[in-house]
């Protein structure tokens, strides 16, 4: 399994402008100091700058609005990771940016349980089948001076996030379902949801294809849909034909029309010229044989002659009166004839339609139509559902061997083994930590809540997590994390039982772990590690550490927001 180091830890306030750093050991490090100095702020900011926040962080620590800097390592590989507010970005070795986040359920969370490989995927409360955020990867190996010695898995907020997590997550994180089993289940799931697709598919055609189905029992009997064909093709045929004529025969209307409109209006003009012609020969008959002008006083003859020409013009406009309403009579006679033969395609046009619709026998061309691409239509969701059938078949082999690997996963030797181990672990602790009143039924099973009185159960619960981390160390396949375990001097222990809770913080901290304990005093005990006094009361970050520290954290920020 993997391993988590902390080297470092950077705390910085651009609004007190003040700053500190603090070096952490890689097997010990307390963290030394009276109250109100500021041990519990630093301690909880550590995992705090990872996305998991503890309960009760305290009002003044907030206000200051720090930004926290962690160097850390996986299995010697290098890493920093930047908080400041809901802002997060984690750099390489070379301070080269790997990502930048502004959410932790889908975005940090994701990003880290690549980091630490936690391959744990679990249900939201919308039913979304999420990676699990960051403080479901560290919560047992944070014990907080608030919460975590009063009940077990409780030390981050915001843990009702997701439901049912708690026996899943203590499955995990002990090896009893490891990361393959949620690889697998991932699978399933996501095999699952593409089955749920295709039957919701196949379910639409089988309701189309039973439709149709109930629509055959009352449907025409099959006949030669090519003999239908060749009456559909000469009917088309003839439509062409006929609307080209149709077409001939509108023009030549139009036309004709055009030319009686302008017979009409020549007819209008002879027969005024006529009208004024007659008036002149009436005025003719009416004055003398000469006629003097009063203008110049020349004298005009008014002679038969001149009277006969008047009438004989009269005469000339009434012939050709009488020849333009032939015209006239003539072009309507055309256009009578255009319009018959008009009206004539419009009739077969009808006759076509009828045609269309005619029976043989008791069947419709259109019904024999519809009921062919009704029989096309059966065929192809006859296929499409067939099709459906054997892409769901196969997601379900899938799923079949799947689940025969999440067998060999299952292993119940296997599991038994693992909460054996937690048991015995369990037994073993209990007596170390002089607590003798807690009946066994109340701690059996790896899941219990742990529950005692006084004094007991402070150190019930510590024999209760160290149990899971040892189980933790041997079983699980994800990364192991660094130890934090705030204040353990709760509910008044006095001097015997304190001692023996120091000696079994030190004495049976996993191997290879890294451990930070916060403390009041330390008293006489010997460990591997360093020890970091905390002095000024209200003065974690000082003033001194500001420029250098601040400079950094606004270089990586400048950074991190191109």
């Amino acid at each position: 399994m993997k391993k988590l180091i902390l080297n470092e830890i950077k705390l910085v306030s651009l609004l007190e402008k003040k700053a500190r750093k603090f070096h952490f050991h890689p097997k010990i490090t307390i963290i030394k100091g009276e109250n109100h100095t500021g041990k519990s702020s630093l301690i909880k900011s550590i995992y705090w700058t990872f996305g998991a926040t503890p309960k009760n962080l305290h009002p003044n620590w907030q206000k200051a609005d720090v930004i926290s800097l962690i160097d850390f390592s996986i299995d010697d590989i290098p890493y920093s990771i930047l908080r400041k507010g809901d802002f997060f970005a984690i750099f390489d070795e070379q301070k080269n940016v790997l990502g930048t986040f502004d959410k932790i359920t889908s975005g940090l969370g994701p990003f880290l349980s690549k980091l630490l490989d936690y391959k744990i995927k679990l249900n939201n409360r919308e039913k979304e089948l999420i990676t699990p955020p960051p403080a479901y990867f560290f919560l047992p190996f944070y014990i907080d001076q608030d919460v975590s010695w009063k009940e077990n898995w409780t030390a981050f907020t915001n843990l009702s996030q997701l439901s049912n997590w708690k026996p899943n997550i203590i499955n995990y994180h002990t090896g009893i379902k490891p990361n393959e089993y949620y690889e697998i289940k991932a699978n399933i799931e996501s095999i699952q949801n593409k089955i749920d697709e295709l039957e919701s598919k196949k379910s639409v055609s089988q309701n189309v294809l039973k439709k149709l189905l109930d629509q055959f029992q009352n449907a025409v009997v099959d006949i030669d849909i090519k003999v239908f064909k060749q009456e559909i093709d000469e009917l088309m045929e003839r439509y062409k034909t006929l609307k080209t004529k149709g077409e001939i025969a509108r023009d030549k209307i139009v036309k004709l029309k055009s030319q009686k409109l302008q017979v009409e209006k020549q007819a209008t003009i002879v027969h005024k010229t006529m009208q004024e012609l007659r008036k002149d020969y009436e005025y003719a008959l009416e004055i003398a044989d000469s006629v003097d002008c009063p203008t110049c006083g020349h004298t005009y003859e008014n002679s038969f002659a001149e009277r006969f020409s008047i009438a004989k013009d009269e005469d000339k406009c009434q012939d050709l009166l009488i020849k333009l309403k032939e015209e006239s009579k003539a072009i309507d006679e055309k256009i009578a004839k255009e319009y018959e033969e008009y009206n004539k395609n419009n009739k077969d046009t009808s006759q076509i339609k009828v045609l269309l619709e005619k029976r043989q026998g008791e069947i419709k061309l259109k019904d024999v139509i519809q009921h062919e691409g009704k029989k096309e239509l059966r065929q192809l969701l006859d296929t499409e559902i067939t099709d459906l059938r054997n892409d769901i078949a196969g997601f379900e082999d899938e799923i079949k061997d799947y689940k025969e690997d999440l067998k060999t996963i299952e292993d119940k030797k296997r599991q038994k083994d693992i909460k054996d181990k937690y048991y015995s672990l369990m037994k073993s602790f209990l007596l170390k930590l002089d607590v003798h009143t807690m009946s066994e039924k109340s701690y059996k099973s790896i899941l219990s809540s742990i529950s005692e009185s006084g004094s007991g159960l402070p150190r019930a619960l510590l024999a209760y997590y160290y149990s899971i981390l040892h189980t933790m160390k041997k079983y699980s396949t994800s990364t192991f994390c660094p130890i934090i375990i705030d204040s353990p001097n709760q509910q008044d222990q006095d001097e015997e039982n304190l001692k023996k809770m120091m000696e079994f913080i030190f004495n049976e901290q996993p191997e290879g772990s890294q451990l930070i304990l916060g403390l009041v005093e330390l008293g006489e005990f010997d460990f591997e590690g360093e020890v970091i006094e905390l002095t000024e009361k209200y003065h974690l970050l000082q003033g001194e550490h500001y420029e250098k520290i601040s400079k950094e954290i606004r270089r990586l920020l400048d950074k991190s927001l191109l």
